[in-house]
């Protein structure tokens, strides 16, 4: 039985419901190793916006990436090592979406899933209106939130087959997928001391011929992320990426 359901009729994006249970360990995990830490005082120029944000930061076995979005005052904060990398993971391989997905992308064996993301804010002041891959790139990516967000939090903007402006509004329990050509940004929202934290993966084929288009966006997300070969970015020449 189908687990993704279409958000739209023409677009390349859906939806899936799922126990909001299974998010509980990334909960515990964002609470017990980044809350704290980001509502630091010494941390809050991560959420002005003012600059490009690139910085790695540890606690103990866990390793985390911060980068944000050009100066749009959103933080990604990806998995930096493969142990951390596997707690995320672990989220996907519960969600069991991988059939429906196997249905949308071009691969050979399996569905890779690149890398994790916590997507944390506080305030976002404007929309910053992309995509997140190029036309034909064999991917996807997943976002919901972490926890129930606030009344004043934003949800989610996007561009409809006619490019009218809708909205999505997130749910705790249900995710949005979404590969080339869905239009999409963050909907504006006030400035707030309570985080804005949502879970987000990208995934999609293991041919390594589909790298090219692929790394145009999610290329540079992370600086720990599996390939679609398989490897960990970096370790091999599979996929002729920089650093390879």
């Amino acid at each position: 039985m189908k687990k993704l359901h279409p958000l739209e009729h023409g677009l390349n994006a859906y939806k899936v419901n799922f126990d909001a249970a299974l998010l509980k360990p990334l909960q515990t995990l964002f609470d017990t190793s980044l809350r704290e830490r980001l509502n630091r005082e010494g941390y809050a120029y991560l959420f002005e916006g003012l600059e490009q944000i690139n910085i790695q930061i540890t606690d103990e076995a866990l390793k985390y990436h911060i980068t944000s979005y050009g100066t749009a005052p959103l933080l990604w904060i990806s998995n930096n090592n493969a142990h951390t990398y596997k707690l995320f993971k672990s989220f996907m391989d519960e969600l069991n979406i991988m059939d429906d997905i196997k249905t949308l992308v071009d691969f050979k064996n399996k569905i890779e899933v690149y890398c994790g993301f916590f997507v944390v804010g506080k305030g976002m002041d404007r929309p910053t209106w992309h995509k997140d891959f190029y036309d034909g790139a064999q991917g996807y990516t997943l976002i919901t939130p972490l926890f129930e967000l606030d009344n004043a939090h934003g949800n989610l903007m996007y561009k409809d087959a006619a490019s009218n402006v809708k909205k999505y509004k997130y749910k705790i329990n249900e995710a949005v997928v979404f590969g080339s050509g869905f239009e999409h940004a963050t909907e504006p929202y006030t400035k707030t001391d309570n985080l804005r934290v949502m879970l987000s993966f990208t995934f999609g084929t293991d041919k390594i011929e589909h790298w090219e288009t692929l790394s145009k966006t999610i290329g540079e997300q992370s600086n720990y992320m599996i390939l679609p070969c398989g490897h960990q970015k970096g370790s091999c020449g599979c996929c002729n990426e920089p650093g390879a």
